[in-house]
């Protein structure tokens, strides 16, 4: 069985989509989807360790804290490294989404 390469979908197309959803040129559209995106990206730039940005009918974006590894091993000189704790970040599709992500693939 052959692996499918995913869809990249860039900011330039959200912006082309949102633009012809309210009917409006794209380029008065750029500057709000940016707007958007950098506040998102501030918002949870933030120096929290827990941290979650809900958007309603959509799903929610979370940070959440890792733990220390002080036994990882790098694979390829198989010398044990140790590997601080961290921050990561994690999305819970909303339930609209979720229901959607739920039905199963027709064959493509």
């Amino acid at each position: 069985m052959r692996k499918q390469k995913a869809i990249t979908f860039t900011k330039k197309d959200v912006t082309q989509r949102v633009a012809e959803k309210l009917d409006v040129p794209v380029s008065r559209m750029k500057e709000p989807v940016d707007a958007v995106f950098e506040v998102l990206r501030e918002i949870m730039s933030q120096n929290h360790s827990l941290m979650r940005v809900e958007i309603r009918n959509f799903g929610v974006f979370e940070v959440k804290p890792t733990k220390a590894k002080p036994r990882a091993r790098n694979p390829r000189t198989n010398e044990e490294v140790y590997v601080p704790p961290r921050r990561k970040s994690h999305f819970k599709p909303g339930r609209l989404l979720r229901e959607v992500l739920r039905e199963p693939l027709e064959n493509l």
